[in-house]
């Protein structure tokens, strides 16, 4: 019985919806509550002051948000935050200052268009995740005093936890 029941039931289901009407999507979003927009407790002045003409969003693991010892460097098209932490650097990179128009070309859309959102890397080292948001370039590396031994260079773990972490702290998108 469960065997004939199974295929009738995917099929009704692949009826309903081929019948089902297109059309545009209406979303009613919520009002945004402006106490929830901004942190409760500023960031450091380090960060602020240097990202507050930065011309492009600025990303950083939420666990290092008011990290007080960061250096931050930036510019209107770029920024690069450094985290020391024991024996392992953290280096957070935006950068819109190389971005190329893309050809007119079917190929070279497929091969972007498939092209996975983060790429996770391990080489010299150090272990670095890649991705592009808004049109620009990021780049999250670590880099370990001794990193066949030190996990934070030798998994995948640290890495991906920092990306899934990244929050915006400012700019401009």
């Amino acid at each position: 019985m469960r065997l004939l029941f199974q295929p009738l039931f995917i099929s009704t289901l692949l009826l309903l919806s081929v019948q089902a009407k297109s059309g545009i999507l209406e979303i009613s979003w919520p009002t945004p509550n402006p106490k929830q927009e901004k942190p409760s407790t500023p960031y450091p002045k380090v960060l602020t002051k240097s990202i507050k003409n930065t011309k492009l969003p600025v990303y950083i693991p939420s666990h290092y948000r008011y990290d007080k010892k960061m250096s931050v460097v930036a510019g209107d098209y770029f920024y690069t935050i450094i985290v020391e932490e024991g024996k392992h650097i953290i280096s957070i990179v935006g950068d819109r200052t190389f971005q190329e128009e893309r050809p007119a070309n079917r190929d070279f859309e497929k091969i972007v268009n498939n092209h996975q959102e983060v790429e996770f890397t391990q080489e010299e080292g150090m272990m670095s995740a890649d991705f592009n948001r808004h049109g620009v370039n990021y780049s999250i590396t670590v880099e370990c005093e001794e990193p066949k031994s030190d996990p934070h260079c030798s998994s995948e773990l640290f890495i991906t936890n920092l990306y899934n972490q990244l929050i915006m702290v400012g700019g401009h998108p």
